[in-house]
C-alpha cells in the first residue's frame, strides 16, 4: 500500500498573529509598535492581512484602535463578515494576554514571515537552477545580492556600507552647493542667520518664555525667506492660534503697522467715513500686493484644518505644496512643540519622555527635509542661577533633558531684565532722564532700569537678546541684540542712535522729572 504523501503548510503560528493583532487592540502603544514594524506579508492568513491593514488605516488617522472603530472600517471596505465579524474581534481581544511582551509576539511573527520568504526564495534558485544558465557564478552572486537585503530587512545585522558609496555621497553633497555661498535660506534683516548659520537650515529650535516674541520672529525669518527666494514655499504649522491670527500678524510685519491702526485706522470714524490716512492705505497695499507676489508659496495651517496632525501628515503636506507651487526648497515652522498633538491614548512616564518623542517626530521631518529649515518654536522656563540675561544655558529649555540633543541650532530668545537694560543703557553712553516709577515694588538698583525699559515700552520697543549656544555642521554660535517692535511683529539689530534720536524727542516735547 502506498504511503499517502505529507502536505507540509508553509511555517505559521496563529495563535501568534492572533496575539499581536490583538495587542495593537488594546494598547496605543502596541498599536504604534505593529504598525511602524510589521508589514501585510508578515501575516500568513487572509483574515489577519485585512485586520492588520485595517488598524494600520485606523493608526494613521490617530484614532485609538478599539474594536468598534476597526470594526466601522472594515464595515466600510465590506470585509467584516469576511474575517469572522464582531464577535472574531471580540476574541481577539481577549487573545491579547499581557501586551508587555509585544516585541516577542511581533519578533515570533517576523522570524516565520522570514522562513516562508527563505523557501520561496529557495524555490525561485531551484527554478533558475533547472533552466540550466550559461554561468552559475553570476546565479549564485544574483541570489547572495537577494539573500542579504532578506537578512537586513529581518535580521539583526546592520548592513556593511561600502567606504566608495560614502564618498560617493559626499561628492554629491559638495557639487550640490559648489558655487554657492549658503546651504540654507537666506534672510534679510538679521544677517547673522546668514553668515553665522550657512543660512536658515536644518532643524532650529527657538526657546522662549511666554510673550517674548518667539512667533512673531519666527514670522519675519519665514517671510523674509520667501521674499528672497522664488523656489522656496512656507508650510505654517500654527497648533495654537488661528490660520487668521498668524496672517494678520503677518500683514503687521509687512506693512509695519500696529494692531488698533491696521484694523481702525488712525483717523477714527468721520462724516466722510475716511479712516486710513493716505500713508495707510499705502502700506496696506504695499502689504497686500507682496501676499499676492508670493502667491500660494505661503501656507499657513492650523489645528481647525486637519483632524490629525503628525510628522507623516506634514512631510506629505510639504511635498504636495512643492510639487503644486513647483518649488524645489521648502521652510517648515512648527508654532508650537509643547502643543503638537498626540494619541490620547498615548502613556508617557513624564513630561521629559513626551518632549523627547515630540521631537522624534521633529527629527522625522528635518531628516526628509535635507538642508531646508525646520522652525521649531518651544516653551522656556525662567533662566536658571543668579545670571538674569540668559548666558546660552541649554537647560532653561523646556524638556532640556532630550530636547536640545537632536536639534541642529538651539536659539533662546529672551528680553533684558531691568538691571541689565541699565548697565548696557549706560555703556551706550544714552540719555538718563526718566521718571521713576514707583507703582511697582522692585529694589532701588532696578528702579533706573525699569524706567528705561517702561520708556521703550511707551514706544512698542522692547530691548531683547538672541543667544545661539548651539550650532553644528558649519554652524558658529553667536549672540546678538535686538529691538522687538512688538506693535509691528518686527526685530532690528539694535541700533543705538536710532534710539537716542527717541529719547530726544521725547524729551524735547515735555519736562521730564528729576534724575535717578
Amino acid at each position: 500500500m502506498t504511503k499517502p504523501v505529507e502536505v507540509k503548510t508553509a511555517p505559521n503560528s496563529k495563535e501568534t498573529e492572533m496575539m499581536v493583532l490583538g495587542c495593537m487592540l488594546s494598547s496605543v502603544d502596541n498599536l504604534q509598535s505593529g504598525s511602524e514594524i510589521l508589514v501585510e506579508s508578515d501575516f500568513y492568513y487572509d483574515e489577519h492581512k485585512i485586520i492588520f491593514n485595517s488598524l494600520k488605516t485606523v493608526y494613521k488617522r490617530g484614532k485609538p484602535a478599539d474594536i468598534h472603530l476597526t470594526c466601522e472600517e472594515l464595515k466600510s471596505q465590506d470585509k467584516l463578515s469576511h474575517i469572522g465579524g464582531v464577535s472574531y474581534m471580540t476574541t481577539l481581544a481577549q487573545y491579547a494576554g499581557t501586551s508587555a511582551y509585544i516585541e516577542e509576539y511581533i519578533a515570533l511573527l517576523k522570524n516565520k514571515s522570514l522562513l516562508r520568504e527563505l523557501i520561496l526564495h529557495s524555490r525561485e534558485i531551484e527554478k533558475s537552477a533547472l533552466d540550466s544558465p550559461e554561468n552559475a557564478i553570476t546565479l549564485i552572486n544574483r541570489y547572495q545580492d537577494s539573500l542579504k537585503k532578506i537578512e537586513t530587512r529581518y535580521g539583526n545585522t546592520l548592513p556593511v556600507i561600502e567606504v566608495e558609496a560614502r564618498l560617493k555621497q559626499l561628492e554629491t553633497m559638495r557639487k550640490k552647493y559648489n558655487g554657492r555661498k549658503y546651504l540654507g535660506l537666506c534672510v534679510r534683516t538679521i544677517e547673522e542667520f546668514n553668515e553665522k548659520l550657512l543660512g536658515l537650515r536644518r532643524l532650529n529650535l527657538l526657546a522662549a518664555a511666554p510673550n517674548v516674541g518667539k512667533t512673531a520672529l519666527t514670522i519675519q525669518l519665514s517671510l523674509e525667506t520667501l521674499l528672497e527666494d522664488q523656489d522656496v514655499c512656507l508650510a505654517y504649522f500654527s497648533l495654537e492660534m488661528t490660520s487668521l491670527e498668524i496672517f494678520t500678524r503677518m500683514n503687521l510685519f509687512l506693512s509695519q503697522m500696529n494692531f488698533h491702526s491696521f484694523v481702525f485706522g488712525s483717523q477714527g470714524q468721520s462724516r466722510n467715513d475716511v479712516y486710513y490716512t493716505q500713508a495707510e492705505y499705502e502700506k496696506i497695499s504695499s502689504a497686500t500686493e507682496t501676499f499676492r507676489k508670493i502667491g500660494n508659496r505661503l501656507q499657513i495651517i492650523d489645528s481647525t484644518m486637519s483632524p490629525v496632525i503628525d510628522a507623516r501628515s506634514v512631510i506629505t503636506y510639504v511635498e504636495a505644496l512643492k510639487e503644486k507651487t513647483k518649488c524645489s526648497r521648502a521652510i517648515v515652522v512648527i508654532d508650537y512643540l509643547q502643543v503638537w498633538p498626540m494619541n490620547p491614548n498615548m502613556r508617557f512616564p513624564s513630561e521629559n519622555e513626551v518632549d523627547k518623542w515630540r521631537m522624534g517626530e521633529m527629527k522625522k521631518i528635518r531628516d526628509v527635509m535635507n538642508e531646508d529649515p525646520v522652525i521649531v518654536i518651544s516653551e522656556a522656563r525662567k533662566p536658571s542661577g543668579s545670571n538674569e540675561i540668559w548666558g546660552g544655558d541649554l537647560s532653561d529649555v523646556m524638556g532640556s533633558a532630550r530636547g536640545t540633543y537632536t536639534p541642529d541650532v538651539v536659539m533662546l530668545l529672551s528680553q533684558l531684565k531691568p538691571k541689565s537694560l541699565a548697565k548696557l543703557w549706560e555703556k551706550n553712553n544714552m540719555p538718563k532722564d526718566f521718571p521713576k516709577d514707583d507703582s511697582v515694588e522692585c529694589s532701588e538698583d532696578e528702579k533706573p532700569g525699569l524706567a528705561i525699559k517702561n520708556f521703550l515700552a511707551s514706544h512698542g520697543i522692547a530691548i531683547c537678546k538672541l543667544d545661539v549656544p548651539k550650532a553644528r555642521d558649519g554652524m558658529h554660535k553667536f549672540n546678538i541684540l535686538l529691538e522687538f517692535y512688538f506693535q509691528k511683529n518686527t526685530f532690528r539689530k539694535i541700533n543705538w542712535e536710532q534710539l537716542r534720536d527717541v529719547v530726544k524727542k521725547e524729551t524735547s516735547k515735555k519736562q521730564v522729572g528729576p534724575n535717578f
